[in-house]
């Protein structure tokens, strides 16, 4: 009798504690007791290089991800105090060095490691909390600035400029915060929508003396009215180091975790438009938050079969925590995080949403997981998903036939080797989004996990969001503008597992930045200049510092970029006509009729009459402003600009893709064969030679 009455003790405080720490994992901080997870709670030191070999990498259960490295937090957290955790994980790309680095969110603050070389990693120092140590805290990244928020009371979010930690070596040192934002205390998680320049807040409180729907935004209440976190606090972050209060998003009570994203997925009615998908606890809940001063719901949709409609009040038997979309943003993945103890389960699940009505997503599958460890955050990288789950590390999910709800686990790295029992230790959250492939993970116990899927990830040039970036550097000489990079970047990842279209949309893709007005105004510009003034086309050596000069600031589509443009022009035109080089094929004293006959004869097409007197008007009276006005005329003509348009594509394929001049022999080849399709430049597949070609993947590691 004594010992049943042991048993049945241990069994309600087992309950009790499962109940603890579910309540906690909703609004708040939550970490089950438990060591590291070795056996025998060994304590874990350095290591690195491991290859995953028959199952393991060193006392790591594995299956075809490698460990490049591991920092255990005790050699990260800038600290001698005992009881230090990990938790939330991001990551950042020196957009100048291209250096990675892993930001490891901590109980006391962040760290700061370079993963460049993923097993040789580098810890350069810590950014410490704004107030009291927390097991909690969230962190993104935005135009090279931290945002970090966390659950200590008004701790508000730090911003971190991250450029500081260009050059810098050990030993680790202290950094200090760039700004901080006080409009809330407290807060759970934060998302950042890149393309438009907002952050998104869950879970926040109002900041002291704050007012709410003015400059915060208020709590909500939990079922028993206790006052607790709210929706969204969206801040507006375009200006990385000043940001502002912008909007709330509170009609459906407190928010756990968001993606927010400009959708363009099927549902026609509100493609184009900024959407939120909010993890509501017991909803999904999807806002159009476009218009930040009035966000509008679009849906808020239960799973009905975790309903308890018997228990008073009603019971949600699990938790809708943390999804992200696939890449044609026709579904959306979503975790539960405490379906494992409420209902319960003997595997965790998944759960696939068709999010293409935005007005009536449904579910339309679940998928289950290989143990029964709590699932935790996940984010998709093109065709794979890698979720955190816990006690059973870091899983790897084949999510190309996301549409009919059929995933594959494909690999997993175990970070807390004793058991995979639905308890909060062991991985919190990664990132995948290097483009080298390396994976960062955080480790509650453990510390900074690096990894290396051998999964047959897409890597540099390879990578979608790298392939649109290198578009831009190479042909138009700048970094991408966010709403850009974002476009043309789902532009090819909705093909999802369809090879096939993958390839022709890479093809199209890079081929619109050759035909893009902002090319065709500057570097073409550039061209064309060349050939009217010199009767031959450019050398790459020059080519590139006149392009970027034309286009220097001009990014279509945003304000005044017209008006920049032609003065950009001006300026630089007006300066051509008194490059020595100019003078000595154009002489000052030319009459207008003689200047414009020889540039249209070095151009070598020709023209009509009015295109002719147009540029003898422009001519005036021969000054530089004259001249330049006159060879305008010429080169922005109809006649030069059609003319030239394949032998100038052609010749960018060398520039932009290979960085050189072009070979004679394969200039003809190619130019023949364009000219053969009418300029048609897909079923000349040249666009698809120069980037399927050795040399060009070769530049970038291939």
């Amino acid at each position: 009798m004594k010992i049943r009455r042991i048993l049945v003790s241990l069994s309600l405080l087992l309950a009790l504690s499962f109940a603890v720490w579910s309540a906690l994992a909703h609004d708040g901080e939550h970490h089950s007791p438990g060591g590291n997870g070795q056996p025998g709670d060994v304590p874990l030191r350095a290591m690195g290089s491991t290859p995953c070999v028959g199952g393991m990498a060193g006392t790591f259960p594995c299956n075809k991800v490698d460990l490049a490295a591991l920092l255990p937090v005790a050699d990260i957290d800038g600290t001698d105090a005992p009881g230090i955790t990990a938790n939330d994980i991001w990551g950042w790309t020196d957009p100048q060095t291209e250096k990675e680095y892993a930001l490891i969110g901590l109980s006391n603050g962040v760290a700061f490691v370079d993963v460049t070389t993923p097993d040789a990693p580098v810890h350069l120092g810590n950014l410490p909390g704004h107030t009291v140590n927390s097991l909690w805290r969230s962190l993104k990244v935005y135009r090279n600035h931290l945002y970090l928020v966390s659950e200590a009371p008004e701790h508000g979010m730090q911003v971190f400029d991250l450029t500081q930690l260009r050059g810098a070596a050990g030993p680790p040192r202290a950094f200090t915060e760039t700004a901080h934002y006080n409009n809330f205390g407290s807060a759970h998680t934060i998302a950042v929508n890149e393309e438009t320049g907002h952050l998104y807040v869950a879970g926040s409180r109002p900041g002291a003396g704050r007012t709410p729907n003015v400059d915060t935004c208020p709590a909500s209440t939990s079922p028993s009215g206790a006052p607790r976190g709210g929706g969204l606090h969206i801040v507006d972050a375009r200006n990385p180091a000043a940001p502002s209060f912008a909007g709330c998003v509170n009609a459906d009570g407190y928010t756990h975790e968001a993606q927010c994203v400009v959708y363009r997925g099927p549902d026609a009615q509100h493609q184009g438009r900024e959407v939120c998908f909010n993890a509501n606890e017991d909803t999904l809940t999807i806002f159009d938050v476009t218009n930040k001063a009035a966000p509008v719901q679009l849906s808020r949709t239960t799973h009905e079969p975790y309903w308890d409609r018997v228990a008073e009040p009603d019971q949600f038997r699990g938790y809708m925590h943390q999804g992200w979309l696939t890449g044609d943003h026709a579904r959306f993945l979503l975790n539960d995080e405490l379906d494992e103890q409420r209902m319960p389960l003997a595997k965790n699940r998944t759960f696939v949403w068709d999010v293409s009505d935005l007005d009536a997503p449904s579910v339309r599958g679940i998928f289950e997981g290989s143990t029964e460890s709590i699932d935790h955050n996940l984010y998709v990288r093109s065709l794979h998903a890698f979720q955190s789950n816990y006690r059973s590390g870091v899983r790897v999910t084949d999510v190309r036939n996301a549409a009919t709800a059929n995933l594959s686990e494909v690999a997993f790295f175990d970070v807390y080797p004793v058991d995979d029992k639905p308890l909060f230790n062991g991985t919190w959250s990664n990132y995948p989004f290097f483009a080298s492939g390396t994976v960062i993970a955080s480790g509650i116990e453990q510390g900074l996990f690096v990894l290396r899927p051998q999964v047959n990830l897409p890597v540099r040039i390879d990578y979608e969001p790298f392939f649109v970036r290198q578009q831009y550097r190479d042909f138009l000489g700048r970094e991408p503008d966010e709403a850009g990079l974002g476009f043309w970047t789902q532009d090819i990842e909705k093909c999802m597992g369809d090879a096939q279209c993958r390839e022709v949309k890479r093809i199209n893709v890079s081929a619109a930045f050759f035909l893009s007005i902002e090319f065709q105004e500057t570097g073409y510009l550039a061209y064309r200049l060349h050939r009217a003034s010199f009767g031959m086309a450019p050398a790459f050596s020059g080519f590139n510092a006149d392009a970027r000069q034309i286009g220097q600031g001009v990014v279509v589509g945003r304000d005044g970029w017209r008006e920049q443009l032609d003065a950009n022009k001006t300026a630089f035109v007006e300066a051509w006509v008194q490059r020595p080089g100019f003078l000595a094929e154009f002489p000052a004293g030319m009459n207008g009729q003689e200047y414009v006959q020889k540039l249209f004869q070095r151009a070598g097409v020709s023209f009509t009459i009015t295109e002719a007197q147009a540029a003898v008007d422009a001519y005036g009276t021969g000054d530089v402003q004259g001249r330049a006005r006159a060879l305008r005329a010429v080169v922005e003509g109809h006649s030069v600009v059609i003319g030239h348009k394949s032998p100038a594509f052609v010749l960018m394929q060398y520039f932009g893709y290979l960085r050189r001049d072009p070979d004679q022999e394969g200039y003809n080849f190619w130019l023949a064969k364009l000219n053969q399709f009418q300029g048609d430049f897909v079923k000349a597949e040249m666009v698809k030679a120069f980037i399927q070609s050795a040399e060009y993947r070769q530049r970038f590691g291939n």
